[in-house]
């Protein structure tokens, strides 16, 4: 028996055996916990304050919890449940902070004659939405670089992964795993969306190749925003509000809450992947590393630039941010390609 949410050594183990050993108990806790954030999501709409918040402890305690209990011996599995708590724990973070904030989330609705759905199923898409599409305030990008067809953009970064994959390039090349990163996640995040995705609802990503500068890729003109909202209430707007609190000027109190906001990024990505990393010390560094690095270097292309675009900001841009993902990749031990999960060096089980 392995500790409770840990990879151990490859093994020869039926992997049948193994996922009904492992993944039933990690999806009960993981149930058990989004269950609890949608009690607590119902009771912070219908204003219960005290139900709220004694709901979202209990959910924090749930996750918690199952880290322990949960146990998951396949390292990209690990990583999955890794997400999904994560996800929920910021989720019912989020909503405390913006509860304290005066900044609770309400439906939108698309006209004043409108009826607003029943709570509970507002509660529900509260607890399953990332970027909080149905409701204000609404932190997502509604603008995209034109002309823009999603299923053809999809195709084209599906065919520019194979050139790479299967080109002349080394593919042990940091930046070529760092490109096929980036490339990674635009794939599977977009084909897990696109099917699901209403005709009013904006894609995750806009195409890669049309970010010219490292404000538009952050800002979601380009990459994806699914964790504005928790960045804005727990790192962004609180460490703002401090440093203009104490005398700070307003231009470095908004760089210093940018940069706050790419840090709790790291923090979450480099829980998510600690248990792919080859080193867990050199890993959290270099993953929180790449994301705050990346919000010091916008706050300084915004002072430099700022709305002024062209071709010397767009190459130092993308100079910067392959450049800065080589390093960060390095750490990690990814799979090479997408369909290698099955590793005896990632997984307690040979299935090949």
């Amino acid at each position: 028996m392995t500790v409770a949410g840990t990879a151990s050594e490859p093994g020869n183990e039926d992997p049948i055996e193994v996922a009904f050993r492992d993944v039933p108990r990690a999806l009960l806790c993981i149930l058990a916990s989004y269950f609890l954030l949608y009690l607590a999501n119902y009771h912070s709409l219908a204003r219960n304050w005290t139900p709220y918040i004694f709901w979202s402890l209990l959910t924090i305690c749930a996750v918690i919890f199952s880290h322990f209990y949960a146990t998951v011996d396949c390292r990209p599995f690990l990583s999955l449940r890794n997400c999904a708590l994560f996800c929920c724990i910021m989720k019912c973070l989020d909503m405390l902070f913006r509860r304290f904030q005066n900044t609770s989330l309400v439906w939108k609705l698309p006209n004043t004659e409108a009826k607003p759905p029943p709570l509970y199923q507002q509660a529900f898409w509260m607890t399953l939405e990332l970027r909080y599409e149905d409701f204000v305030p609404n932190p997502i990008r509604l603008k995209l670089p034109a002309p823009f067809h999603e299923p053809t953009q999809l195709l084209y970064h599906i065919l520019f992964y194979i050139t790479i994959s299967y080109g002349p390039l080394p593919q042990f090349w940091p930046p070529v795993k760092a490109i096929k990163l980036l490339l990674q996640i635009y794939i599977l995040w977009t084909a897990a969306h696109l099917p699901f995705r209403l005709s009013t609802t904006p894609p995750f990503f806009a195409p890669l190749y049309k970010a010219d500068s490292l404000v538009d890729f952050w800002n979601g003109n380009v990459w994806h925003v699914a964790f504005q909202s928790p960045c804005q209430s727990m790192a962004y707007s609180p460490v703002q509000t401090v440093l203009k609190a104490i005398g700070v000027p307003k231009p470095l109190a908004r760089g210093c809450g940018v940069v706050a906001a790419f840090t709790l990024m790291g923090i979450f990505h480099a829980y998510v992947g600690w248990s792919v990393m080859r080193n867990a010390a050199e890993g959290w560094t270099k993953v929180v590393g790449f994301f705050v690095m990346n919000g010091v270097a916008t706050v300084f292309e915004d002072l430099i630039w700022g709305k002024r675009k062209n071709r010397v900001r767009s190459l130092l841009a993308w100079v910067f941010e392959i450049s800065l993902a080589s390093w960060a990749v390095s750490g990690v031990e990814f799979p090479y390609e997408l369909w290698l999960v099955h590793d005896p060096k990632f997984c307690h089980v040979v299935v090949f």
